[in-house]
């Protein structure tokens, strides 16, 4: 037996190459250095994009030939061609079908073996330490540990515009990421956080920087952009678990034109809301050969283009809806994490007969993408103890369950009237005209009316600054409107851009979410309990330290709401239960501590 000599030795870290003819007839092969790995990767990746490119080219043309068959067959009846003729086309026809499920399955598998193969680079240039294209390709050890060798600079040019520490994978006891679009001012913030204490990771998206400004003072995070300009693929989304927006409804809302309701409209929005399914790969196939069956490869449309059909809309925030399911599809089809969804829309979008085929393409959407629950209901802000009336469409989405949590509260919240909100005696109406042009025909204002203080008021709308007490003239501040839907009377209320913006701020409270029904509709998705807490934070928001001073001036309001933000603050709606409530007033009647032993029928609470 001979020992290996060194030669031997050494070819083991070699590849054996037989060679020519005059090889062979020798000893052996010619030994060869070992291909470079980052080489042969970035040539497997070359050859699958190639035979991609040449599969898809093959079935389009395919189905072109389809096309043209069943246009020839049409043409063969207009022409009144023998009978002969036309059964020859539909056989031709039926051939070609059977020919495309071979066709299709072939584009399909080689769309996942180009997948592949840019995973398998992704991977190989990052053990080599070289600079990594998309590091969504590799896995959570991978991608942590190439991110944690960037510079800081690097890292947050990565992560731009969202939170740096967004690129990393969350730690067990990290509350959910959620993605706020069309935040506003922090309707739904607020209502999550302040009203059920629930602790998140939420990041808000908003063009108005007035209400960016606001949210922020209130201590919400905000990033001040368009969300069409921002990409729902991006790296930092990989661990967001929700998606909550609440698109512009000034198109359907039954206070402006309703342009948005017009047919040709909606038939815009509802072909876009189709081919985002279709463009983030979640269009169902039957099998296809080899046992492939699911859904097909995505279309390669990019959100631009589709997006691009919305451009022909008269008022192009009617399109804004679409996000509704673009940004759940991109996140699911991208990372795969994500778990529901939540809209607030105008009641018009339930109401209104011309909306209804969107919201049937909404649901189906979803449930073509495989989830499990997609469900739209009507909630008014007045049945969860709001001072005003503001009814609102929302949508819940759930990936893997249904909600067990009832929105809708056990028995009816003490009803809130706009005089106890204001701290009114009985008997006032409020004017709503405002500050309105005057009709040359008739000599009154355009517009408006007014409404019984000694109920609920109607919707609050940008032009609430100028309501007026009808009896003298008393006029509404933006703590009083913010009172009315919900929001504590210290709340930062907000205006970038010249002047003081009392329009603008009271458009802000217009357009907001009410906390309180944001609260509920957040719970039903959580399965957490929230009748307590909201009713608690209803009763401090509208509790009344003395007795409605009559005529009482905005000052003396001012200085009384301000004592009562700060014993709020102090005790905090979310750390009350309903029953410690109940237990206070119960105590402080026998004790004979409180003004009001027995609270005025008028007042409801």
């Amino acid at each position: 037996m001979h020992a290996p000599s060194s030669s031997a030795a050494s070819a083991r870290d070699t590849v054996s190459d037989p060679g020519g003819p005059a090889a062979m007839d020798g000893e052996g092969g010619a030994a060869v250095e070992p291909p470079c790995a980052l080489a042969e990767a970035e040539r497997l990746r070359g050859r699958a994009a190639a035979g991609r490119a040449a599969a898809l080219a093959l079935a389009e043309a395919h189905s072109g030939t389809v096309t043209a068959a069943y246009e020839a067959i049409g043409q063969a009846r207009r022409w009144r061609l023998p009978q002969r003729v036309e059964d020859e086309g539909w056989n031709y026809r039926l051939e070609l079908e059977e020919e495309s499920t071979a066709i299709w399955a072939r584009a399909h598998m080689a769309y996942w073996v180009r997948e592949q193969a840019a995973v398998t680079l992704a991977k190989v240039r990052a053990v080599l330490g070289l600079p990594v294209e998309d590091i969504d390709l590799l896995d959570d050890a991978e991608r942590d540990a190439y991110i944690a060798a960037l510079s800081d600079e690097e890292r947050a040019e990565l992560a731009g515009p969202w939170p740096v520490e967004w690129l990393s994978s969350p730690k067990p006891d990290d509350p959910i990421r959620i993605v706020n679009l069309y935040a506003g001012p922090g309707g739904w913030c607020e209502g999550i956080t302040t009203v059920l204490g629930e602790q998140v990771d939420m990041v808000g998206v908003d063009l108005s920087e007035g209400a960016c400004a606001t949210a922020r003072a209130a201590g919400h995070r905000r990033i001040c952009a368009s969300v069409t300009d921002l990409d729902p693929g991006h790296l930092a989304l990989r661990y967001v678990v929700a998606v909550i927006l609440s698109p512009p409804c000034q198109t359907l809302s039954p206070g402006g034109k309703r342009a948005g309701l017009e047919a040709s409209a909606m038939q815009i929005l509802e072909d876009v809301i189709s081919d985002a399914g279709a463009a983030a790969g979640f269009i169902t196939v039957d099998d296809a050969g080899d046992g492939l069956e699911g859904y097909a490869p995505p279309t390669g449309a990019s959100w631009a283009e589709v997006r691009a059909p919305l451009a022909a809309l008269d008022d192009p925030r009617t399109g804004l809806m679409a996000e509704a399911v673009i940004w759940p599809l991109a996140l699911q089809a991208k990372f795969g994490t994500i778990r529901w969804v939540a809209m607030e829309q105008s009641s018009n979008l339930l109401k209104s007969p011309a909306a209804q085929y969107v919201v049937e393409a909404i649901s189906s959407e979803f449930y073509e993408a495989g989830w499990e629950y997609a469900r739209f209901s009507l909630l008014e802000a007045a049945d969860y103890g709001a001072a005003s009336k503001r009814c609102r469409s929302f949508l819940v989405c759930m990936r893997y369950t249904r909600p067990f949590v009832d929105y809708r509260p056990s028995a009816p919240f003490p009803v809130t009237t706009w005089a106890h909100c204001m701290g009114w005696e009985k008997g006032h109406k409020v004017a709503t005209r405002g500050v309105r042009g005057i009709d040359p025909n008739t000599g009154r204002p355009k517009g408006g009316g007014t409404f019984d203080a000694d109920r609920p008021g109607t919707t609050v709308t940008g032009t609430a600054y100028g309501w007026k007490r009808e009896a003298d003239g008393l006029k509404h501040n933006h703590a009083d409107l913010g009172r009315a839907v919900g929001f504590l009377p210290g709340y930062p209320w907000k205006h970038v851009g010249r002047g003081e913006g009392i329009r603008n701020k009271a458009q802000l409270i217009a357009d907001t979410v009410c906390p309180m029904v944001s609260a509920a509709w957040i719970a039903h998705i959580l399965g957490r309990t929230w009748e307590p807490q909201t009713r608690a934070y209803v009763h401090n928001l509208y509790l009344r330290a003395a007795a409605p001073q009559v005529g009482a001036s905005a000052a003396q309001r001012t200085r009384g709401r301000a004592d009562l933000t700060h014993r709020q603050r102090q005790t905090p709606p979310r750390r009350r239960s309903g029953r410690g409530v109940r237990q206070d007033t119960r105590s402080g009647a026998r004790q004979g501590g409180t003004r009001r032993r027995k609270p005025p029928a008028s007042r409801g609470t």
